[in-house]
């Protein structure tokens, strides 16, 4: 099994690449964060809108929290624009003893209905399931998020029953989340 942190991971296929985020990409993701139908979905460490703050999260992901092993947020680009941030890929909560990690994915919703979410968690499962070892992964969705749950569900993971509480998604205090989990049954 290789380690999770031991290098950012820079993935691609055909249409899409994951890779370390830039301080140039700050814009971008003012765009994307801004926009009221992204930012009721958005995760804790981005609900706060300022480009100070997002500025600081782009430096402080990329390189401090991946360092500490915390977790790995990357920018998402299409093959055509590889300078245009359109999304966010998450890989974080690594629990090594059950050989488990929660991803998550964000993206512009100029991109919403174009395949690009499904690619990016193919890209992710690839990566996490096939390169890095990885047994489970896991996903939270809020329950009106039906988009996120689909793609979810056409990469092969399974909706539990019972769902679970976030902090401070979609700048809410307390958020009910839906699970969703996949297993890879080839590294069992």
């Amino acid at each position: 099994m290789a380690d999770v942190f031991g290098t950012f991971p820079n993935l691609r296929n055909h249409r899409i690449v994951i890779r370390k985020m830039e301080e140039a990409d700050v814009d971008d993701l003012i765009k994307i964060t801004s926009n009221p139908n992204v930012y009721r979905y958005i995760p804790p460490f981005l609900y706060r809108k300022s480009r100070a703050s997002l500025l600081t999260a782009i430096r402080n992901i990329g390189d401090r929290d991946f360092k500490h092993k915390k977790w790995i947020v990357a920018g998402i680009y299409l093959i055509e624009k590889p300078d245009r941030l359109i999304g966010l890929a998450e890989m974080f909560d690594y629990k090594k003893r059950m050989n488990q990690m929660t991803i998550g994915y964000l993206f512009n919703e100029s991109y919403w209905h174009q395949g690009a979410a499904t690619e990016t968690v193919k890209l992710i499962q690839y990566y996490l399931c096939n390169e890095i070892g990885i047994h489970e992964l896991k996903a939270f969705v809020m329950p009106e998020n039906v988009l996120s749950e689909k793609v979810l569900l056409k990469n092969g993971f399974i909706k539990e029953n019972h769902t679970v509480q976030g902090k401070n998604w979609g700048g809410k205090e307390i958020a009910v989340l839906n699970e969703f989990t996949y297993t890879n049954f080839e590294q069992q």
